[in-house]
């Protein structure tokens, strides 16, 4: 089945912000497996969404419509928990300073360790 232009619209989206996250820390970063199943669940539940809408707009029941409408606001808060677990915003990289500060820190502890 071919997404819906609101589900496409929200990918695309998401895969922009991971895209400007990567430039920003100067790494390539890729959606992880999990990720990308919560990346699919997302894009089929917006098109359920969609399906529902469109049904909601072409029917003349009200019983039917408020039913529809009830399926279709349990879906958007159920899009809303999958897209918290979608983190697109990555830490900066650490800083030459915070990397020879580590350094030096780990060699002062670990001085059993290494030798």
């Amino acid at each position: 089945m071919a997404r819906s232009s609101e589900a496409r619209k929200v990918l695309r989206e998401l895969d922009k912000e991971l895209s400007l996250a990567s430039k920003r820390v100067g790494q390539n970063v890729v959606w992880s497996a999990q990720e990308q199943a919560i990346l699919g669940l997302i894009g089929d539940e917006i098109d359920r969404k969609e399906a529902l809408l469109e049904a909601w707009r072409e029917s003349t029941d009200p019983k039917v419509q408020c039913k529809l409408s009830a399926e279709a606001r349990l879906l958007e808060q159920s899009i809303a928990r999958l897209l918290k677990q979608i983190k697109t915003d990555l830490p900066a990289p650490d800083g030459k300073r915070t990397v020879r500060a580590r350094r030096a820190a780990n060699a002062r502890w670990d001085r059993d360790a290494a030798g």
